[in-house]
């Protein structure tokens, strides 16, 4: 039980967690999107100034602080223009923001990994050879690169699921959201330590599960992670 509230830890989760999953899946859908679409626009151009504009926009992302991005989001697009409400959880209005927030690093990550996995795969054989009989470049880059250079992406993502976890209390905090993050930060306040062993032992759940979901999707994207399973299972 709480110390704070006397309430059951689990309930007390329980009632801040859809706010946190819609804020996380959102911003995970976000990142996904913008850092995939960064990279794939960044090794497919054929313009050098171009490419190096993208591929430095990553590092960009990476080392500003996400309060200090929020805060900025918050006075331009909620005060000056008046465009997204700056604080609670008005539905997928006030979602906007915060979502916008905790992607903009995770996002980063992910393009900076795609990008040189891309690169990477460009540079294989079996993409010359598609060159050799005539593939396009668009087909050669989705069809054939894209496919082998989002392994070390989905493992990225995968192990980003923490930090999107442990950001959402910098986030639900600067928006005022009552969610998880919020909950967390109220409970190291007043040392609610029931609380925090609730939320450290639910978050090592979702990173173990979801973890677990990234290797099960291996073999769909990699078919040689299953035969190569077959060949050291078969007998010599």
């Amino acid at each position: 039980d709480s110390v704070s509230t006397g309430r059951p830890v689990d309930t007390v989760i329980g009632d801040a967690l859809p706010q946190t999953l819609q804020l996380t899946g959102a911003a995970l859908l976000l990142a996904a999107l913008f850092g995939g679409g960064l990279a794939l626009v960044a090794t497919y151009t054929s313009q050098r100034w171009l490419r190096q504009l993208l591929l430095s926009l990553p590092s960009l992302g990476v080392s500003i602080p996400t309060f200090w991005v929020g805060l900025m989001l918050v006075q331009l697009l909620s005060f000056r223009v008046r465009m997204f409400p700056a604080f609670g959880n008005d539905g997928l209005h006030g979602l906007i923001l915060p979502a916008v927030t905790l992607a903009i690093p995770t996002g980063a990550l992910v393009a900076q990994v795609l990008a040189k996995s891309l690169f990477t795969a460009l540079d294989e054989p079996y993409v010359q050879t598609a060159r050799a009989k005539g593939a396009g470049r668009v087909r050669i880059h989705l069809s054939h690169a894209l496919r082998n250079a989002s392994l070390p992406a989905l493992t990225v993502i995968g192990l980003l699921v923490g930090q999107l976890m442990a950001n959402a209390v910098v986030i639900e905090t600067v928006f005022a959201r009552n969610g998880l993050g919020r909950v967390t930060a109220g409970a190291v306040t007043v040392q609610d330590i029931p609380v925090v062993q609730g939320v450290v032992v639910f978050g090592a759940l979702v990173f173990v599960l979801v973890n677990l979901i990234v290797d099960l999707l291996y073999p769909l994207l990699d078919p040689r992670i299953v035969v190569a399973a077959t060949v050291r299972r078969s007998p010599a």
